[in-house]
């Protein structure tokens, strides 16, 4: 019976060891848990009183801003219907801020405005008036960049057998585009500028061409360098006529140099071509008239003459060419 007691003593002793045990390790981590919490809690209040300052500050340097509401191309005019007002946080407000509703709203787009985009002075161009010497000019003298398409930005320059190059015109936006003729505006000093070009490029075997920017959003307009010659002004005024006998001058030889560059890429490339069908031809019809032949000696029925046959090969090899602009 003693030894009974003995034993239930020594387990309820064990156990109560066991629970101490575990009791003090769940206070360990009671502790350190509710410390940690502690330290969240206090980072947390630290993190939000820092946010509410920053949004104080903000507040207290907020800008009024506009954005658009609507997507606006490059170079489409934005008008006050395209404008809603915002107010944009001090920290994210860029320097170029436009706050200015009037400014905004006559100007016209630089790049490309998605729907929301806060604008800046960088963004947009203002608006000028229209001078009352602008017009629209019809270029047929320049020699145009294949790549060239209507809308593109470039400038007009001339270039003498000596090396010289000069800029006639800068930044000229392509109006109109039609083959080799292009339309752009220009005012009077630029009319007068060009013209003096046009007779000097006549009287001294110059060439006018043109060449594209390669990011006209950001790229300045360059200043233009040509000096208008006394002596071509003076001929101008004395012959009212030279301007328009130099320009068509300078139009026919640029359409005789396009003529030879298209005679010289035909005969590059399609004379292989033409060759390589011809002969291709001329194997297969053999072939029909072989083949014709046997059948007709077979069966004794005849489909046509000789002569026949001749007039089907000449409508099969179109003469020997298959080149539309080849003379026959």
């Amino acid at each position: 019976m003693s030894k009974l007691r003995k034993s239930s003593k020594q387990k309820l002793y064990a156990g109560c060891i066991g629970a101490g045990i575990v009791g003090i390790i769940f206070a360990v981590y009671l502790i350190a848990n509710t410390h940690q919490m502690n330290e969240v809690r206090k980072q947390a209040e630290v993190d939000a009183e820092r946010k509410w300052k920053v949004y104080e500050q903000d507040q207290r340097t907020a800008k009024k801003g506009w954005v658009v509401v609507r997507d606006i191309s490059s170079g489409e005019r934005i008008t006050s219907f395209d404008l809603k007002g915002v107010t944009v946080p001090g920290s994210q407000a860029p320097a170029n801020l436009m706050a200015d509703k009037s400014e905004a709203s006559d100007s016209t787009a630089r790049i490309e405005l998605k729907k929301g985009t806060v604008l800046t002075s960088a963004m947009v161009t203002a608006n000028e008036a229209t001078p009352k010497d602008l017009r629209n000019r019809e270029l047929k003298v320049v020699v145009l960049p294949s790549s060239l398409k209507q809308g593109d930005e470039v400038d007009i320059r001339i270039q003498f057998p000596t090396g010289e190059d000069y800029i006639l015109l800068s930044k000229k936006k392509i109006l109109r585009l039609e083959g080799p003729i292009v339309w752009v505006t220009m005012n009077e000093q630029e009319l007068l500028s060009f013209s003096s070009a046009i007779v000097d490029a006549y009287l001294h075997k110059a060439s006018i061409y043109a060449l594209t920017y390669v990011d006209p959003q950001f790229q300045p307009k360059a200043i233009p360098t040509y000096p208008p010659n006394a002596q071509v002004l003076a001929l101008m005024n004395s012959d009212p006529n030279l301007i328009r006998v130099a320009e068509l001058k300078l139009s026919k030889q640029l359409r005789s140099s396009l003529e030879d560059a298209i005679n010289l890429s035909n005969n590059v490339i399609s004379t292989p071509i033409e060759r390589s069908l011809s002969e291709e031809i001329a194997a297969h019809t053999n072939m029909v008239e072989d083949s014709v032949s046997d059948r007709n000696e077979r069966t004794g029925i005849k489909y046509g003459s000789g002569q026949d046959h001749k007039e089907q090969a000449e409508v099969l090899t179109q003469g020997g060419s298959s080149d539309p602009y080849v003379n026959k």
